[in-house]
């Protein structure tokens, strides 16, 4: 397993770098001691990426439940994650008055407050999502999920900025044309809503990038033309993102990202770089964040690398336990076998043995995950459809126990 730097780690769980440290320093789970592991080196932390998995895995199982209520409090530190994740406005609409972290998949049910199941909403579109089924006035699961993604990618490039500098602000620039085309093609309105958002975030990033990477250049003279050409038009880059528009609408913000955009079109030009065919542009891979197998993480790959691009060589398969889902069950808990990565090597896909996995039908609810005619979750396996052997076995108990009980009453009662 490789070992990464603190930003690499953040990068890896998705996460800011502050929150990285706090999660060395703390558990953020009441009542438990686990925290993230790392090793001191000359340069600073380093971290080990299966532990990062691991970790990232284990902030997304059930949270302990308060003495009093029905649901596991959210930590400041990750509230203040993913505001800033979403630069303090609702990841739909960018509207930026009373702000609430919501939870993507439900709460109740998944007991999840890992960041990755966070994004923050404004008032009127958290009501909105959970209200989904509400004809015309819903925001989809599909579209919030969208807004996680392009949020999460967003800030894998801005802290990937922080040790690239010049080209990496120029990979930067090259998202925002991404961002702003997408909005033209969006399939529904509620997508079309999001990328603006995310723009307009982007966009108000741009002026402290620059300014950073003029003072980088000071220091360390850009040797290629394209980091030269970047010095050249850097004030010009930094006064288009600064100018404040009379209105804020679609199409100013997107007249903006062209303005931008065309300042460095030649420069874009010169770069050889595009998105990787592996990961899409992602950088990561499953529902978990695992760094892209052919990118290594970085986003993009130059075009003979691309060109030679081959799925099949690539040591990785659909986990053959939940069929690359990542998920199992009604409440999409995180795969058994992949942890949800989604894929695994071909080695573990030979390996696999259903029965070495410690897990079994539900036997209060046959592994339906629901009772009743209402659909109601099972309160023995809360959804999951499966439970562990010695859990299975416990209930087995208690049902026969019961059912005991019940014959030697009937029998009484006839006697």
């Amino acid at each position: 397993m490789a070992y990464l730097s603190l930003i690499d780690a953040a990068m890896h769980l998705g996460m800011r770098v502050e929150t990285v440290e706090y999660l060395t320093k703390n558990c953020p789970k009441p009542g438990e001691s686990r925290k993230l592991k790392f090793v001191k080196s000359n340069e600073g932390p380093i971290f080990n990426e299966g532990e990062l998995s691991s970790y990232a895995e284990y902030l997304t199982k059930p949270w302990p439940l308060p003495k009093e209520g029905t649901r596991p409090n959210i930590p400041k530190i990750f509230k203040d994650d993913v505001k800033e994740e979403s630069y303090h406005g609702c990841a739909v609409c960018g509207h930026m008055d009373n702000g609430e972290v919501a939870h993507i998949e439900a709460v109740a049910t998944t007991l999840n407050n890992a960041p990755s199941n966070l994004i923050y909403l404004c008032p009127n579109h958290h009501t909105k999502y959970d209200l989904g089924f509400k004809v015309n006035s819903n925001v989809t699961a599909e579209e919030i999920k969208a807004a996680k993604l392009l949020k999460r990618n967003a800030r894998f490039r801005l802290l990937k900025y922080e040790s690239l500098a010049t080209k990496s602000l120029l990979s930067l620039i090259k998202f925002v044309k991404s961002v702003e085309e997408k909005i033209g093609t969006a399939k529904s309105k509620n997508l079309k809503t999001i990328h603006l958002a995310e723009l307009n975030g982007l966009l108000a990033e741009v002026p402290g990038l620059v300014k950073a990477a003029q003072a980088q250049a000071k220091k360390d003279a850009p040797g290629t033309e394209p980091d030269k050409a970047l010095v050249k038009v850097a004030p010009k880059l930094a006064a288009i993102a600064a100018e404040a528009p009379a209105k804020q609408t679609e199409k100013a913000s997107r007249a903006k990202a062209k303005r931008l955009v065309s300042e460095v079109e030649e420069v874009l030009i010169e770069i050889d770089e595009v998105d990787c065919p592996h990961c899409g542009g992602r950088g990561l891979t499953g529902l978990v964040g695992d760094f892209c197998r052919y990118c290594k993480g970085s986003c993009v790959v130059i075009e003979t690398k691309r060109d030679a691009y081959d799925a099949d060589e690539i040591d990785e398969v659909l986990c053959p336990h939940c069929n690359g889902r990542g998920t199992t069950g009604l409440v999409s808990d995180l795969c058994a076998y992949c942890r949800g990565s989604c894929v695994v090597s071909h080695a573990k896909a030979q390996a696999y043995e259903p029965d070495e996995i410690d897990e079994v039908p539900c036997p209060r609810c046959t592994g339906r995950g629901t009772t009743g005619l209402a659909g109601d979750f099972c309160a023995y396996c809360k959804g999951s459809c499966t439970v562990s052997q010695a859990k299975a076995k416990l209930m087995t108990r208690t049902m026969s126990m019961r059912l005991t009980v019940h014959t030697a009453r009937e029998k009484a009662l006839r006697g």
